[in-house]
Parts: C-alpha cells; structure tokens; sequence
C-alpha cells in the first residue's frame, strides 16, 4: 500500500547516528538473552553481566518479525552510544559493526556471531564510536572507517580489517569521504561532529587542513561531505539558519549553495543511474541528476524519519528507508509503501544484504558511567527484494 506523507512519522526525532548523549533522549533496550526474538523496551536499567565473546548464541530469524542478531557482543561493556554503527560490504557477504571503546566486529558468511577486527599484528586500535565506512570497489579489501570522541577519525584497511592504520591526526569524524576516480585514492574529506569544521587531504590522510573558513557564517554542523572528484566537493550541513548543500568546484576555495536546509545523513548515489539523494532534517527527500549542481523535492517532510537518516539502494533500483516501518519506493521515492512489521525502538539507521536477503536496524544507548551492549540492539527482519 502507499503511505501518506503527513502521517508516516509526524514527530520531531533527534536520535542520529552521531548524537552526544547529553543532547538527545535516552532509551533503555533489552538485555536480556539475545536468542529470544523479544524486541520489547525495557524500563529498568541495564545492569545484566557481560556476556563472553565466545559465546555460540543461534539466533534463526523467523519471516515477518524483527529478530535480535546482536549475539554474542550482548552486554559488551561500552558507553553513551555503544553500538553506533551496523555496515554492509556491497561485494560479499560480511557485516561489520562499531562498538564505543571496545572496537570493530565482523559477522562473514552467514555467520551468526561476531569476530573482533583490528586484531593482525601492528594493527591500530579503533575504540571511536564508528559514523561511516567507505568500500573500496576496485580493492576488494580495501575500506576506510570514520568515528567520533575516542581515538582517532578516520582508519584505513587493506586486508578486510585484519589491520587499521590511522589516517594523520584529525578527529571526531561524522563521516568520511574518499575521491574513488583517483586511482591513488589521495582526496579526503572528513566532516567534523557537531562543529562547522571539514577537513580535506590531499596525500591520502597522512595530513589534513580545514578548509571550513570559507564557508559563509552560520552554515551549521558541516558534518556531511561528498567527494565527487578532487576538485568537486558536496557539503551537507545541518543545525543553523544557512544550513544546506553547499558545492564547490576549486577544492574548497569557494562554495555556492546548492540547497537552502538542512540535511540529514549520508547522501545516497544510486548504483543504477547516478542520481543523488539526501534526506533532509523535517523528513523529506531530495535529487540531483546533475552532480548536486541543483536539487529538486522527490518527497514530502515527514515521509521519511531523519533520525534514522539511512538511504538504501536495493539491487533491484527500488530505495528504502526508514519510517515507522522499513519503507521501499519503486518509482524513486514518489510513492512509498510499508514493507514487514512496525520497528520496536526508533532506531538510528538502516542497511540492508542482498546476499542474506535482510534489512538490519539498530539502536545505541546514551547515559553516564558503563553502558553494555543491550540484546536487541541490531535488529533483522528478513526481505527478498526478488520476489516483493
């Protein structure tokens, strides 16, 4: 069926993946043992023991329910924002987490556990909490992880994650973005968290200048770049009266607005024609088809929840999102329907494998002191894109 617009998700929801905890409200997940398929909220804390990384939990999803696959990292001790990150490998099977402070897991092969990464000799240590990660498509084992407050903000692997290396010195990354036309791979961005500061490299990441004081006053939070080439980038911004998509064209010398509002999340560039997408912050959705040169409205504010600012691409060209439910749209986000049941918490984002034919949600916690890693903290719910 086709959602309406206005009454998809009418309410004002902060919750994004890089939230402080001090700033947004706080949510109790279960912890309870994660081979149940309760996702119901708790309201006690969460005090339960940490559970052993080698623990064998079996966790089958059933069709048509959202089933915790959080496994053994349940009541991982962490912090206010414990599991900020759930990533999908667009080559193969292989999901990859970010727990705050505790660092990087991978689920391979259908496996239903998680495995540490980072843990080859001489591998740097990632503890931040993980915002974004960028695959390499022409080296297969090639990514690079971006993350905020511990650590440092921008890592890069060239074994699949067996070893990191830091990139230089900046920190406290929204996100990263990499100049994949330049076969050396040389251009950067990192957006900063919270601050209107966006960094650029040109070697790599081994050094990285600010080039935000070009930017016109009050632009907001520059948390969301995009690398188109080494001299064109897209900045998303956010939080601020001269908030939008602002572009440049002389490796941030000048930038001209390309959008006036803000903006939510990663901008999506769909595999199958090069349109551009983003989110916008009231819950709405925009295009380009002309490397973000203009921008025009595709749907309604509060069609999609931005703060769950999360675009999918599925193979089949179809897009989904999140709103009160995983929601997919056929036609390029004119219409939306809803597609399996209403999602138990609001959750900070949205990915979906083709290969195990699942959408996956997840939720952080925010608060003082040790926060563990609740039992429904990522969620499945079993789609295959073929035959809806």
């Amino acid at each position: 069926m086709r959602l309406n617009a206005v009454s998809l998700f009418s309410a004002s929801l902060v919750l994004g993946l890089a939230a402080c905890g001090g700033s947004s409200p706080k949510i109790t997940l279960s912890t309870t043992s994660s081979t149940s398929t309760s996702t119901t909220l708790s309201t006690k804390a969460t005090t339960s023991a940490p559970a052993s990384l080698a623990s064998t939990t079996t966790l089958r999803p059933v069709t048509g329910t959202w089933t915790p696959v959080t496994a053994n990292l349940t009541g991982l001790p962490s912090e206010c924002g414990n599991l900020s990150l759930v990533s999908v490998r667009p080559d193969r099977d292989m999901l990859t987490v970010s727990v705050a402070l505790r660092g990087m897991f991978a689920s391979e092969k259908g496996a239903e556990t998680w495995t540490p990464l980072g843990v080859g000799g001489g591998s740097a240590t990632v503890i931040n909490r993980g915002s974004s990660i960028v695959y390499d498509p022409d080296r297969p084992n090639t990514f690079w992880e971006s993350g905020i407050y511990n650590g440092g903000g921008v890592y890069r692997t060239d074994d699949n994650g067996v070893t990191f290396r830091q990139l230089g010195d900046v920190k406290h990354s929204d996100a990263v973005s990499v100049d994949l036309s330049d076969p050396q791979r040389l251009t950067l961005l990192s957006g900063g968290h919270e601050q209107t500061a966006v960094f650029l490299s040109s070697d790599g990441g081994r050094s990285w200048s600010d080039i935000s004081g070009s930017l016109p006053k009050d632009v907001g939070f520059t948390s969301q770049p995009l690398v188109i080439d080494s001299r064109t980038y897209l900045l998303g911004t956010a939080e601020a009266s001269n908030a939008g998509i602002y572009r440049t064209t002389d490796r941030g010398n000048t930038w001209s607005l390309a959008y006036k509002g803000s903006v939510k999340g990663r901008p999506l560039v769909a595999k199958s024609d090069g349109t551009m997408y983003w989110i916008t912050s009231p819950g709405g959705l925009i295009k380009s088809v002309d490397r973000g040169v203009t921008w025009t409205n595709v749907a309604n504010v509060n069609t999609l929840n931005s703060g769950a600012p999360y675009l999918v691409e599925l193979p089949n060209g179809s897009l989904a999102a999140v709103a009160r439910s995983v929601i997919v749209s056929s036609d390029h986000g004119a219409t939306w329907r809803s597609v399996g049941p209403g999602i138990p918490y609001l959750p900070n984002g949205l990915a979906y494998s083709p290969f195990r034919n699942a959408f996956y949600v997840w939720a952080f916690e925010c608060g003082g002191g040790t926060i563990p890693v609740a039992a429904n903290a990522i969620l499945r719910l079993e789609y295959d894109y073929n035959t809806q």
